[in-house]
């Protein structure tokens, strides 16, 4: 937005901030003070205001006692003072009539919200699309995140940071599609990749993926989905509903159906460096492989076993404290792999347990590994009061399903350690 010399112009959209003209300035109270969100109600209401008990109970959530009626004059007086401190020009901001608060209408009010929306609106009534796909992405580049993000537990700031967050995404599903429609891959790349540094976890990255097969840039697609797989699988350990795996499958399948030089393919497949120990892969990965060796097996006839391992605090229940779950839970994963084989595979199920497939083992070698796992994590963890759990199958007595995996009745145990 540009900026002229006698407009107050305010950003709410990620952030809050002030400026008139082009220069900056700030008020003499917190961001999260009632003296704040009095101001950002009478700038939002802009010339219609607000009536004084809706500003009672906005900002009380009472507005039949006297003590927020004493509280609420104090307010406004405050609020005029912190104003006549900025570089404002010098005049009266609050206007009351007839029981109704508004911001001076002397001052050009220009919020970047706001202005967002009109541009959206104005956008979907576009019936050309080439004039529609740019007056959406001209939209789109005012949205710069949440609306009041710290205010976000106030509920009037909940309800509008809803209705923006969905113009927005509305404005992304439908730019991008114009943008690959007509083949503009690169405008709907840069619209969805901004989306995905706003929203990492709204799924854009179907949208990113397309535009670069679509250019034929194989290599930052298999990127994007190995990063994004990353992304929902273990750092946020999303649930492993059957509709978040088939929304990887189809990730996996568009890169796999793509055209490409075997060459480069076998050489962006290979592991850059030999490393000891089991392999880890990501849950879906893990599943993926799975039903190929209970293929395999069918033939074969190896043994084949499925192994869970359970974090939990010397009681046998959950670890509560995130930052102790994590830490453990790296402490896991290391001992699984440099315990293990580089022929054996594991993944991380949820924050606190691991799936692990032993090849070529029997189930008494089984409680073997599980103490070897054991001995290496008391090693890196000394004097903590961590129990591993295990279960142990055999890989015959395991059934599958979309979602995931489910255990059958084998052969099984659990043991506890602290």
């Amino acid at each position: 937005m540009g900026k002229e010399k006698t407009t107050l112009y305010v950003h709410m959209l990620g952030d809050l901030s002030f400026w008139y003209g082009n220069k900056a300035f700030s008020l003499k109270c917190s961001n999260t003070s009632k003296v704040m969100q009095l101001l950002l109600l009478l700038l939002t209401a802009e010339k219609e205001g607000m009536p004084r008990v809706q500003l009672l109970e906005t900002l009380y959530g009472d507005a039949e006692t006297q003590d927020a009626k004493n509280a609420f004059r104090i307010l406004v007086f405050r609020l005029r003072k912190f104003l006549e401190e900025t570089i404002l020009p010098d005049r009266e901001y609050i206007h009351i009539e007839k029981g109704i608060y508004r911001f001076s209408s002397d001052v050009k009010v220009e919020i970047d919200a706001k202005v967002f929306a009109q541009r959206a609106k104005e956008a979907f009534r576009l019936e050309d699309k080439t004039k529609r796909a740019n007056a959406i992405k001209r939209a789109c580049e005012v949205y710069s995140g949440e609306y009041l993000p710290f205010l976000s537990g106030e509920e009037w700031v909940a309800e509008e940071s809803t209705r923006y967050r969905e113009l927005y995404f509305q404005c992304i599903r439908e730019g991008c599609q114009l943008m690959k429609e007509s083949r503009r891959y690169e405008e709907g790349l840069s619209l969805c990749s901004q989306a995905i540094k706003l929203y990492p976890y709204e799924e854009w990255q179907m949208i990113q993926m397309d535009c670069l097969l679509a250019m034929n840039r194989y290599r930052e697609a298999l990127n994007v989905y190995e990063d994004t797989t990353m992304l929902f699988f273990e750092q946020m350990d999303l649930s492993r509903s059957k509709k978040m795996l088939d929304h990887f499958r189809t990730m996996s399948s568009q890169l796999h159906d793509s055209m490409g030089a075997l060459a480069e393919i076998k050489s962006s497949m290979s592991e850059k460096e030999f490393i000891p120990g089991a392999y880890y892969c990501s849950y879906p990965s893990f599943i993926d492989s799975y039903r190929m060796i209970s293929r395999t097996l069918e033939r074969s006839g190896s043994s084949i076993f499925l192994m869970l391992c359970t974090i939990t605090n010397n009681r046998g229940n959950p670890i509560e404290k995130d930052d102790i779950l994590r830490r453990q839970t790296k402490n896991l994963s290391r001992a699984i792999r440099s315990s293990l084989r580089r022929g054996d595979l594991y993944t991380r199920y949820s924050p606190n347990q691991f799936l692990v497939l032993l090849m070529e083992i029997n189930q008494e070698d089984c409680e073997i590994t599980y103490k070897r796992i054991y001995t290496r994590f008391k090693e890196l963890c000394p004097g903590q009061k961590i129990q591993i759990r295990y279960y142990v199958s055999s890989i015959a007595g395991v059934k599958t399903s979309s979602g995931g995996l489910s255990f059958g009745k084998t052969k099984n145990r659990w043991k506890n350690r602290s």
